[in-house]
């Protein structure tokens, strides 16, 4: 501040009409540097101060016209000079006009006659404050221009009402600034954050923290919800506690948290279910040849004694058992996708149809069954079975979650998924998907439920009302589909389950499928089993037997190639298990053929192929039969290849 002591340092208008009293002050004041300009009234000096801006006015009370101190009043509310320093000129017995003065808004007052030293003291002490002034007004515009070009909203919100908001927030709202101040803060959170809000912007200076952060969702004008992370300070504005807050916008990053979550979990769950398929593939084939020996002795007792009709239904349940044991094996195995599939181009309109049709005698009366099914439906690859069998299993899940009756919805229809949406579905490409919507109005399913709801033998049903294996085999169908689920629900709400399949690029005739069951015929070829279980070989030697073939057996690959090179035109079909100990059943099945390319053979395996495998199995025998099966099954297969030349 010493420039203000320096000669030439300010600008001084000097208001008087006494010509005397104005020279001496001129006098003074240009003797210590400053530049001054003068005035003879009330009315000059508005005018020369708002053309002139001066630095400080020295104003006389008592003028012709316009006294000093309604020109002080008026050059106060003007904003122009609103800013200058004002020091009115007055006797030393007029106090009252000293106080009208500074009420109008003089800065401080000199007293006639002057005391020199006094004078110059308060113009420069004048001047100083109006430096004072403009550098408080240099930081004004300074903070003004950093909350007016903030990235971040900033507000101040004082008992629960929005007092002040930067252009930032009114972007981040879509508000603007006329509806936003003095609007109670919480109308801008949505509905679910506002109870957690309002106990966090409690009383400010009840905060035991000065600054907080905090983060919830807000309800942006244009209905979008949008996240906000805040941090926030307590402070005193207008001499009450307030909250100032800085708004930042986190809607992407949360976004983007939320995709990668759950992509996490989807392929954690992808994880689970190959885990699952892995051991269900490993143990498949020897739990697959327990079954056998079970459901083929039963087989043989069944057809074989005088029918005790209570020893006739105990043979009856053991052989549903094993079926059942069968079927399960198959649910698991599906979900490493290897099972058997037979695909071909599929209208889901007609599953969903056949399921409607096969459960409508099951399904209770009370649950009405609404389809929404599209007309042009583009097909699907998809093996029909697999297909028909998902989609009842969503159907009865539905039921099982509306004991008292309601509404069921199956809705079918075209999606085209764009890269956007498969960047958060890691399993899906962008292409067009036929989606299949199953909806209930049941009870729902809370959040800790939903997120096990497809691992398998995962249930909250009763011990003995379910395996827990529905919902997971749909999981595994479709993602050997190249498809995937979603699902969705709220406790009391309903759920509601969305599959998308990847539709075929041409849309062809849907196939029709013929299944005929061959009549039981025996024979009179020889025929060689091949079979590292001992009591499979002798099942086989006895029902091949009762139908007149001639059995050999063999217990592991290399025992069946030298049976056959001894008598190669001796045995007309052979019947080869796939996983054996030793050389497996694909290498004998490559050294037989190198010994008589047209060999007739058959691949029986408790382990379901797939891949090469099964292509070298269609090629290269005369067909495939999995365990456990029934002695119609067999003996049906085996006139089959003996039969087809």
């Amino acid at each position: 501040m010493d420039h203000l002591l320096n000669k030439d340092s300010g600008t001084i208008l000097v208001v008087e009409d006494d010509a005397e009293a104005k020279e001496v002050l001129c006098a003074t004041l240009e003797l210590e540097g400053y530049v001054v300009h003068t005035a003879t009234n009330g009315f000059e000096a508005i005018n020369t101060a708002r053309a002139l801006k001066p630095d400080v006015i020295l104003m006389d009370i008592i003028m012709p016209g316009m006294d000093g101190i309604e020109a002080t009043r008026i050059l106060k509310s003007d904003q122009v000079t609103r800013h200058i320093p004002i020091l009115i000129v007055t006797v030393v017995d007029k106090r009252e006009d000293i106080v009208n003065g500074l009420t109008a808004g003089a800065t401080d007052y000199i007293t006639k006659p002057f005391f020199m030293p006094e004078l110059t003291a308060r113009v420069k002490a004048a001047l100083m404050s109006r430096n004072h002034y403009e550098e408080k007004i240099e930081i004004t515009e300074r903070y003004r221009q950093l909350v007016e070009n903030a990235s971040e909203g900033i507000v101040i919100i004082q008992e629960g009402v929005l007092r002040f908001c930067n252009p930032k927030t009114i972007e981040i709202t879509g508000f603007s600034e006329e509806e936003l101040t003095n609007r109670p803060f919480v109308e801008l959170v949505e509905p679910q954050d506002q109870r957690n809000v309002l106990a966090y912007f409690g009383n400010p200076l009840d905060s035991e923290q000065k600054t907080t952060t905090h983060a919830f969702r807000i309800v942006a004008k244009d209905g979008n919800i949008k996240w906000l992370e805040t941090n926030t300070v307590s402070i005193i504005w207008e001499d009450k506690s307030a909250w100032l807050i800085f708004l930042t916008d986190i809607t992407e990053r949360k976004r983007a948290e939320k995709e990668k979550e759950t992509i996490q979990k989807q392929l954690l769950q992808a994880q689970k279910m190959e885990a699952v398929g892995t051991l269900a593939g490993g143990i498949a084939h020897d739990f697959n040849n327990l079954l056998q020996i079970v459901q083929g002795y039963a087989d043989l007792l069944i057809h074989s004694m005088n029918h005790d009709e209570r020893q006739y239904l105990a043979l009856q349940n053991i052989i549903g058992a094993t079926k059942r044991g069968a079927e399960l094996t198959r649910q698991l195995v599906t979900f490493s996708r290897t099972a058997e599939s037979h695909r071909l181009p599929l209208d889901l309109n007609q599953k969903v149809q056949n399921v409607k049709e096969l459960l409508g005698r099951t399904i209770p009366k009370m649950i009405d069954i609404e389809l929404q099914l599209t007309d042009d439906l583009r097909f699907v690859h998809a093996d029909p079975t697999h297909v028909e069998q998902m989609v009842m299993n969503l159907v009865v899940n539905a039921k099982d979650a509306m004991p008292d009756g309601g509404k069921l919805i199956i809705k079918t229809e075209n999606v085209i998924l764009n890269e956007e949406f498969c960047r958060i579905h890691p399993d899906a490409n962008p292409w067009m998907y036929a989606l299949l919507t199953v909806a209930d109005n049941g009870h729902g399913i809370d959040k800790e439920t939903l997120d096990h709801i497809f691992e398998p033998f995962y249930t909250t049903k009763e011990v003995g009302k379910g395996t827990g294996l529905g919902l997971a085999m749909v999981y595994g169908i479709v993602k050997s589909h190249r498809g995937f689920v979603s699902c969705s629900s709220q406790p009391g709400e309903g759920t509601t389950f969305k599959v998308y399949l990847p539709t075929v690029e041409q849309e062809v005739a849907r196939v029709e499928e013929k299944k005929t069951k061959a009549s039981v015929k025996g024979g009179k070829e020889r025929i060689l089993l091949v079979d590292d279980e001992e009591i499979i070989r002798d099942l086989g030697v006895q029902i091949l037997g009762e139908f007149g073939y001639a059995v050999l057996t063999a217990p592991n690959g290399e025992s069946a190639l030298e049976l056959y090179r001894n008598k190669p035109n001796e045995i007309d079909l052979v019947i080869l298990d796939l996983f054996m100990p030793g050389m497996g059943g694909m290498r004998c099945l490559e050294e037989l053929l190198k010994i008589n390319p047209h060999v007739r053979i058959i691949i029986s395996s408790g382990y379901v192929v797939n891949g090469s495998t099964e292509k070298t199995i269609e090629e290269r025998t005369r067909g495939y039969i999995s365990k456990p099966f029934d002695r119609e099954q067999i003996l049906s297969l085996i006139r089959e290849a003996l039969d087809v030349n």
